[in-house]
């Protein structure tokens, strides 16, 4: 288990360092605890068999709070960086350096790793003895109490607490680094060489599992999203303005379509669908957080819930899409643009929050409220400015949403980063009916994608999960 004193946890995503990593990578615990193996012939040698035995095992569950806030500070600070010139008034030959600290303040200040596996009590002893000698986890600012015990259940687990648990990257709501056979060698590698360790991981996806409190996906009243897969693309290289949306989702469903070809189901093409749901393409803005300006971050194709025969064809459909090679690279064209490259990665590191299903979903424990991403097209034309709201009410039944406790109505964004579309914007169906920002709060739980509106299968009518403090986790 470690207890985090100070409250907060200290430590960047490795490839976005003004990200928090949360909750803490079972590979960090490892690193620590390899830090703190002794190095003399007797004890060293035991320290490094504990830790064998450790990086054997399968990846861990991590229990750890569900909320948390962020907190970034920007600052010049002396770097390890030899220069002639220097920089530095106090260290001589040294440089300064643009660095971002990254702080994640948790709803509890616990997180507890447990490892599925019977350890003798020599094995447990000399874990702990090495738990207890770390400092800190992540920075040195966050300062750690650690300790190691062959009794899960030793420490009954904190109500806030939810289970992150090992999956499928492909149900996976996050991807954690975990120690493997052979990362104490590696590490021992990357040491000598000079490199960090983080170069050495290995990514596990994990799914987010809640053990108490009232938002559980299991809640009886909990309104289901009517789809049940997203399938997730990342662009390479551009940030499209959110205002293409519908440019690129045409192209998307265009490009599925035209490798489906004859075999193409009514769920893809949506014809004689006879009021079912059917595909969605998305344009997946950034939005919801203080610095999100609204640029697209990629594409995803939510299913909804079919039989398997025709799920499997529209599977095939959207990941035949790939070109053959490690990068799974898709190549769409966009009128009036010209190529657009994106990436099929799930579970990629490199990806922000934006670009994964969970975003989408409202995470494995949904929402109760949420917000327009890409603004709603109302299903029908309201008589008078008093009927939107009745309008939008209607929009909202007629996709299977419960009536809400709160709503409120703009022609301006809502969230953070919201599309600020145009009228020529809209898809073709859509052109000439009136388009609004909504935020809607709920009396149950709801998950998503969540989708509103006479363009919600082109991506307008794209609704954000908003929780509390969203304005301050990014």
């Amino acid at each position: 288990m470690v207890r985090l004193l100070s409250g907060s946890y200290d430590a960047a995503e490795v490839d976005d360092r003004e990200r928090a990593e949360w909750p803490p990578h079972p590979a960090r615990l490892f690193c620590a605890l390899v830090a703190a193996a002794r190095g003399d012939a007797d004890r060293g040698d035991a320290d490094r068999a504990a830790l064998r035995w450790l990086e054997a095992q399968p990846a861990p569950v991590v229990r750890a709070a569900h909320e948390f806030q962020e907190s970034r500070h920007a600052s010049y600070v002396v770097t390890n960086v030899l220069s002639a010139k220097g920089g530095n008034q106090t260290h001589p030959g040294r440089t300064n350096g643009l660095r971002t600290r990254t702080r994640c303040v948790p709803a509890e200040p616990v997180v507890r790793f447990e490892w599925a596996a019977d350890a003798d009590a020599v094995t447990v002893a000399v874990l702990d003895g090495m738990a207890r000698r770390i400092p800190y986890l992540g920075r040195s600012t966050g300062i750690t109490l650690v300790g190691a015990a062959a009794d899960a259940t030793a420490a009954a687990p904190e109500d806030s607490l939810v289970r992150f648990e090992p999956c499928d990257l492909l149900d996976a709501d996050t991807s954690l680094r975990v120690p493997y056979p052979g990362f104490l060698d590696e590490l021992d590698a990357q040491f000598d060489a000079g490199r960090p360790a983080w170069e050495a991981s290995r990514y596990q996806g994990y799914q987010v599992v809640a053990d108490q409190g009232p938002q559980e996906p299991s809640a009886p009243n909990a309104v289901p999203s009517p789809y049940g897969d997203v399938v997730v693309f990342r662009f390479a290289g551009v940030r499209p303005d959110a205002r293409l949306a519908v440019r690129f989702t045409e192209a998307l469903r265009r490009a599925c379509l035209a490798t489906a070809g004859d075999d193409a189901p009514e769920a893809l093409h949506g014809h004689r669908a006879q009021g079912r749901p059917h595909v969605a393409f998305l344009a997946l803005p950034d939005v919801g957080f203080p610095h999100s300006d609204g640029h697209l971050l990629g594409m995803a194709v939510a299913i909804p819930h079919l039989p398997e025969p025709e799920k499997n064809l529209v599977l095939r459909a959207v990941m035949g899409l790939r070109r053959p090679g490690p990068e799974s690279l898709v190549e769409l064209g966009i009128r009036d643009i010209g190529k657009v490259e994106l990436l099929y990665q799930p579970g990629h590191v490199r990806q922000p929050r934006g670009i994964t299903p969970a975003r989408w979903k409202g995470g494995r424990l949904g929402s109760r409220s949420w917000a327009s991403a890409t603004p709603v097209v109302l299903d029908r034309y309201p008589k008078n400015r008093d009927a939107v709201e009745r309008e939008v009410r209607a929009s909202l039944r007629l996709v299977g949403l419960p009536e809400p406790v709160d709503l409120r109505i703009s022609t301006e964004p809502l969230l953070t980063g919201a599309a600020r579309l145009r009228p020529h914007d809209l898809p073709k169906n859509a052109v000439g009916r009136q388009f609004r920002h909504v935020a809607v709060t709920f009396d149950r739980v709801v998950h998503g994608p969540v989708l509103v509106g006479a363009g919600r299968y082109l991506g307008i009518g794209l609704l954000a999960p908003v929780t509390a403090g969203a304005d301050d986790d990014d």
